[in-house]
């Protein structure tokens, strides 16, 4: 049974981190060349308003007009906030579904699909897999195999043998597409970390000098696209609030209102997909089960579940309270339905 859903107002495409990355340099130095530095260790002074730059011997303090915190999930400039100012706070949620994952090239023959998404689990839960289109047209495609932290396979110089059989096994439909010299790479390179939820909040800015952006201020696991967007999100909102004032206090102030919350319902809407055991099947599963349910019956009362939500372009804030209003009804019918039949 194929199910195409063709009413989304967005078709999912998927670029890998490294080559985002890599236009992402090459347009900023083409446009920007001589202004950027690298290789510099840098320390921010947010009470002074002081950059002090270091590479080797060589010592530089700026005082720029603006600091733009967007260092990642590194946050040098969100943790120098939170150290000078009780209003910026970073959430940090203890990781309780480590995984760590390697990518899987896979170039898909003719005859499969080139614009959807695959995914797969293993019995048991040893290991995720989802191909994700990097290039629809070519059938290319980015894969992602997830693995507990300790599995013998996530190790650096793991073996090729012994991860073939994995895919024999579990992924015995993609794994006549990873050759020899693929899968030995695969082996041989150490597994990257997901990062953690996080969160700042509830300010994101100081005065009109510091302002953080994407990662730095929201930072969750890569499984929807969910943070790079919102980093773009991010850029455009405080492009946004800069034209629509005429100072620069003013505009990070009401850049810090439209933006914290997002962040905020972001990391914990994400969280919720990524809980292990029961506590996911509660936060993910047993939802989707209710939305799709509730939605299909009465599409005019409730709406369709978080996923689906979030690809209608609402703001997350939005979903995470209709969704809470949806599972307030959905008690209540339910908790109705089982009275009257006792």
């Amino acid at each position: 049974v194929e199910r195409i859903f063709t009413d989304r107002p967005v078709s999912t495409q998927v670029i890998a981190r490294d080559r985002m990355q890599g236009a992402l340099y090459k347009v900023a130095k083409e446009k920007y060349g001589s202004q950027i530095n690298f290789d510099w260790e840098t320390e921010v002074d947010v009470e002074d308003d002081d950059v002090t730059l270091t590479k080797g011997a060589t010592e530089e303090v700026l005082r720029p007009s603006l600091i733009v915190g967007a260092d990642g999930t590194a946050r040098t400039v969100a943790m120098a906030l939170e150290e000078n100012d009780r209003r910026v706070r970073i959430k940090r949620y203890d990781d309780d579904n480590c995984r760590v994952f390697k990518t899987v090239p896979l170039d898909l023959p003719e005859g499969w699909r080139g614009d959807v998404n695959y995914s797969t689990r293993s019995k048991g839960g040893r290991m995720n897999f989802d191909a994700l289109p990097s290039d629809a047209e070519n059938r290319r495609y980015c894969g992602v195999l997830l693995l507990r932290e300790g599995d013998a396979l996530a190790q650096e110089d793991s073996s090729p043998d012994e991860l073939r059989a994995l895919m024999k096994e579990c992924l015995p439909q993609f794994e006549p597409f990873v050759n020899d010299e693929n899968l030995n790479n695969i082996a041989k390179k150490p597994a990257s970390r997901l990062p953690g939820f996080r969160y700042v909040g509830p300010r994101i800015h100081k005065a009109d000098r510091v302002v953080l952006l994407g990662d730095a201020i929201h930072t969750v696991k890569p499984y929807f696209g969910l943070g790079a967007n919102s980093a773009f999100e991010d850029v455009t909102s405080l492009d946004k609030c800069l034209d629509e004032h005429d100072n620069g206090a003013d505009a990070l102030k009401a850049f810090s209102r439209a933006r914290a919350p997002e962040a905020k319902a972001l990391v914990q809407i994400s969280r919720g997909f990524d809980r292990p055991g029961f506590r996911g099947f509660v936060s993910f599963i047993l939802p989707i089960i209710l939305d799709s349910i509730f939605h299909a019956k009465f599409p005019k009362v409730f709406g369709p579940n978080t996923i689906a939500s979030l690809q209608r372009r609402d703001t997350f804030v939005r979903v995470r309270w209709n969704k809470r209003r949806d599972r307030l009804l959905q008690v209540a019918v339910l908790g109705s339905g089982l009275y009257l039949a006792a």
